[in-house]
């Protein structure tokens, strides 16, 4: 079986470092860097990724925006994905705050420009501490902010999936000083 990660929002990936560490060297694993592939819409992107990484014994892997990109390739890929591990994710519109920073102007984007309670509401639904805010910083630094915009704009414009799934899945939320999984 091979685990692949579907990284958040920044696409690079970076946030899933300390736990690739912890993983055992001989499971096969593939960090999908979601700057490097093409396609805008969600739909597109599975596409891409689903050519990418063929029709093996999968474990996805999706933390929050790719949430809709690991149902999409449940559609397209069927019975090659085993399971899907959703982490803090999201399959459609997560509410009125992911609609209006699709509003906000590119430039607000910028992470130094973001007040840390702000980044703390967005990220980490008014959680999470310095480390993990300059972490999601550095990886906000290397992406495009119109790649962020389209991302959000994707965000808001998310409807609610016409398709019952049959994918064995896990939801993992993190709450205060700990982690929940359903």
């Amino acid at each position: 079986m091979k685990i692949v990660f579907l990284p958040g929002m920044d696409g690079t990936g970076l946030l899933f470092n300390e736990l690739i560490l912890n993983i055992p060297r001989e499971i096969d694993r593939e960090v999908i860097c979601l700057n490097e592939i093409q396609g805008v819409s969600y739909h597109q992107q599975a596409e891409y990724i689903a050519e990418k990484i063929g029709s093996s014994n999968i474990l996805l892997v999706a933390e929050s925006y790719s949430g809709r990109i690991a149902y999409e390739l449940c559609n397209i890929l069927g019975s090659c994905i085993a399971k899907v591990v959703f982490i803090a994710s999201f399959v459609s519109c997560p509410g009125s705050l992911a609609k209006l920073a699709a509003v906000l102007p590119a430039y607000v984007l910028k992470p130094n420009l973001l007040p840390n309670w702000f980044m703390k509401m967005l990220c980490f639904d008014g959680r999470g501490n310095r480390v993990l805010l300059d972490q999601v910083r550095e990886a906000i630094t290397q992406v495009e902010l119109s790649t962020l915009k389209q991302r959000l704009l994707n965000i808001a414009e998310l409807d609610e999936p016409k398709d019952h799934q049959s994918t064995p899945a896990v939801y993992i939320e993190g709450v205060q000083n700990s982690v929940s999984a359903k």
